[in-house]
């Protein structure tokens, strides 16, 4: 079903208000994340690569300004895709530049290596996101070892009837399990480029089992929610994974 009218206005009106600070705020921030398929039996050998090859060359991007971090996650639990990278920046532009100038590094320093970690996980799907909602994390603390990725495909016509709700009603639960503990960071992530994902709303944790008990209570809240119905007519499918940092920026 759609949301009602009334309950339109009542969340675009709290939007309001959101879009007139963030006039005198940064933009939120862009993430490119390629999602990887690779040979299992030499997956650990791309995790050294990743280490020692990829990542030298990505911290050269950050301190050169481009980006602002980067990480490396394998798979524990879902589909396909076996490894994660993500790029992170503060705009495209930068993005883009951080990129290019990353592939450039590898291709002019190390393209042995670049070769062989292409030749374990030879193809991938890449995508574009941009922070729609976010925890305010420690920007001083470490990554946590874990996250939980919830893949959601949506009508567009309708998603934005989605990030409404997100931002009304379980926002609200994501910083409800965050102060509790269960997680330590969270975040809603809104397609920018890419694949038939439009959406993804995932959360960080000490390790897999905190975070695939977290999936239980913050699935049962959202489920028990009166906007639950109205959300999933927007977005009504999902593929979800669970993640382990392999390597990562502070």
């Amino acid at each position: 079903m759609r949301i009602g009218s009334a309950l339109i206005a009542t969340l675009l009106a709290g939007s309001v208000v959101t879009a007139a600070t963030a006039q005198q705020t940064p933009p939120p921030p862009l993430t490119m994340s390629a999602y990887f398929r690779c040979d299992l039996a030499k997956e650990a050998r791309a995790d050294t690569l990743f280490k020692q090859v990829l990542a030298p060359a990505l911290e050269r991007q950050v301190k050169a300004g481009h980006l602002t971090g980067y990480g490396f996650s394998s798979h524990a639990i879902g589909g396909g895709w076996r490894r994660l990278e993500y790029l992170t920046a503060t705009s495209l532009d930068h993005l883009i530049a951080g990129r290019t100038a990353y592939y450039d590094d590898l291709d002019k320093n190390n393209p042995k290596g670049q070769a062989e970690f292409d030749a374990i996980c030879g193809s991938h799907d890449d995508y574009i996101w941009q922070e729609g909602l976010a925890s305010k994390d420690n920007p001083a603390a470490p990554p946590a070892p874990y996250s939980y990725s919830r893949y959601t495909s949506c009508d567009q016509s309708k998603e934005g009837e989605a990030d409404l709700i997100m931002e009304a009603a379980f926002a609200p639960v994501m910083n409800k399990h965050l102060a509790a503990g269960h997680i330590t960071s969270w975040a809603w992530l809104v397609h920018n480029m890419g694949g038939p994902v439009r959406r993804v709303l995932l959360w960080r944790g000490a390790d897999l089992l905190s975070v695939l008990k977290a999936e239980e209570m913050i699935s049962g809240d959202m489920a028990a929610n009166g906007l639950y119905s109205a959300f999933t007519a927007a977005c009504s499918g999902h593929s979800d994974y669970a993640w382990k940092v392999e390597t990562a920026s502070r």
